[in-house]
């Protein structure tokens, strides 16, 4: 006996997947009613926003929703990501800077555990880019490294320990966004590789995890010459780079999901799902508006521009990771809840000689190069040499913070160009004796000779603290570098 096929409204909302924001609470679950009713959903793509209770959200969410709801989200660093009562992890370079395997395969474990524990079932992580380009500006930090080889057995544990833990995998960004210096939040990013060159870099990871039979893959929103000849067509819309290189080449039959349909790499009117689902994605996620892009896939449908044999693979496609995940029986072990941290002091690296050291008692005249968005990271720092008994002062021993990070939709992962000339007169001048980098490493590869130099790989109060620890002395600073100086 098989199930019955799906009424054409709930087939259509199969493919589409909208965004779910803590910050909004119920009210936009009212919003989204008309959705809920005619095209009920096959998932959703939650955000946390740092507000709490995301897991009772979740719940009243699938209530609302008939049928059994796919629930997804981006927790490259850890559920806390989204949740903010469960782990926050290091980003992914930090990770790599440990230089440990069985700690990506961890970071991948505790991420799924606790997942499920407040109902998520699909990960969008592990980045899975290889980051060969110094200034890019969306990749960044969020990559394990510029080694396509390592990336893929870094991504592949990560991977392993979501997939041990009970949930979906989906590694991204086919066919491979590290080598760009487009932001795709704001534009189509371009990838100027030949095919040879993607084979041996970018694409090595994906195949490895498609191998290994990898729960999900993402696209992004890339226009790649070198594998579809139509200009400005990205990715996310090439019949070339999916249905002829990953479905039929690569013979990759799991789920493909779409990078966020509302960013400005991609056409944001709704007629364009249409062209995802025929060029061999499943789903259409966080489309601008879910609604009226469900009402242009039925549209498209009663034009007969929509096959019954497209909808009906992705929506089989869909089905097939929502058994794998019901199906799941997550391994016992449960790695310790202080991994974060652990994995943190792990991956504070020297980019030079020794460690520089303060001493306690002696003060030190700080200078901060970057933006400290939020306003916690300066005074962690400060707080932790004051504990250490050393204070800020005129004139004491000059040490440099740099602050970076990757923000959806900033357009840059790197120093603003004038103040990184600063920092740089500043070091070559003997202005600095110590420098810590929080964030892009490139920095701190890229600096003149002359001040030590330190690296966490976030900007936040937590790598602010070990760090501390390791100027103080009390902690080494054992990571390995994940990334060469990149052009």
């Amino acid at each position: 006996m098989t199930d019955a096929p799906l009424p054409l409204g709930p087939r259509i909302g199969q493919v589409v997947w909208p965004a779910i924001r803590a910050s909004r609470g119920e009210a936009q679950l009212d919003a989204l009613g008309e959705l809920f009713e005619r095209y009920p959903p096959g998932g959703v793509i939650v955000f946390g926003e740092g507000e709490p209770h995301v897991a009772k959200l979740i719940a009243k969410l699938r209530l609302r929703v008939p049928g059994d709801l796919l629930v997804s989200s981006d927790l490259e660093r850890g559920c806390g990501q989204q949740v903010r009562e469960m782990s926050s992890l290091p980003p992914a370079m930090a990770i790599a800077a440990c230089d440990d395997e069985e700690a990506a395969y961890d970071a991948g474990l505790l991420t799924a555990l606790e997942a499920r524990e407040v109902g998520i079932d699909v990960v969008h992580a592990p980045v899975v880019d290889v980051n060969t380009v110094a200034t890019n500006p969306i990749i960044a930090t969020r990559a394990f490294g510029d080694d396509p080889l390592r990336v893929a057995a870094l991504g592949s544990a990560f991977a392993r320990g979501l997939d041990d833990g009970g949930v979906l995998a989906v590694a991204k960004h086919f066919p491979g966004h590290g080598s760009t210096v487009q932001d795709s939040h704001n534009e189509l990013a371009r990838v100027t590789r030949t095919e040879e060159e993607l084979q041996a870099v970018d694409l090595l990871p994906f195949r490895t995890l498609v191998a290994e039979r990898v729960g999900g893959l993402m696209v992004g929103h890339l226009e790649v010459p070198a594998l579809d000849p139509v200009p400005g067509r990205p990715a996310t819309a090439s019949p070339n780079v999916i249905l002829d290189h990953l479905r039929r080449r690569y013979g990759y039959d799991g789920l493909v999901v779409t990078d966020a349909l509302d960013m400005g790499g991609f056409r944001s009117e709704p007629a364009a799902g249409l062209d995802v689902l025929q060029s061999g994605l499943d789903v259409l996620l966080m489309p601008a508006d879910p609604l009226a892009t469900a009402r242009a896939l039925h549209e498209a449908y009663d034009a007969r521009h929509l096959a019954d044999e497209v909808l009906d693979a992705a929506v089989a496609r869909i089905e097939a990771a929502r058994r794998r995940v019901r199906d799941a029986t997550p391994v016992a072990r449960r790695p310790d809840p202080s991994l974060g941290e652990t994995l943190l002091a792990h991956s504070i690296t020297c980019t030079t000689g020794a460690p520089p050291r303060l001493v306690p008692g002696a003060p030190v005249d700080v200078t901060v190069f970057g933006e400290d968005d939020g306003g916690m990271v300066v005074p962690a720092f400060l707080e932790a040499l004051a504990a250490e008994g050393v204070e800020r002062a005129p004139g004491g021993r000059p040490v440099g913070l740099v602050l970076t990070s990757v923000k959806a939709w900033a357009g840059s992962s790197r120093l603003d160009p004038a103040v990184e000339k600063r920092l740089h007169w500043a070091a070559a001048n003997g202005r600095l004796d110590a420098v810590v980098v929080l964030g892009s490493p490139y920095e701190a590869l890229e600096l003149p000779d002359g001040p030590g130099v330190l690296v966490a790989y976030a900007p936040t109060p937590a790598a602010a603290q070990q760090v501390v620890q390791v100027l103080c002395g009390r902690a080494e600073a054992p990571g390995v570098l994940p990334v060469r100086i990149a052009p």
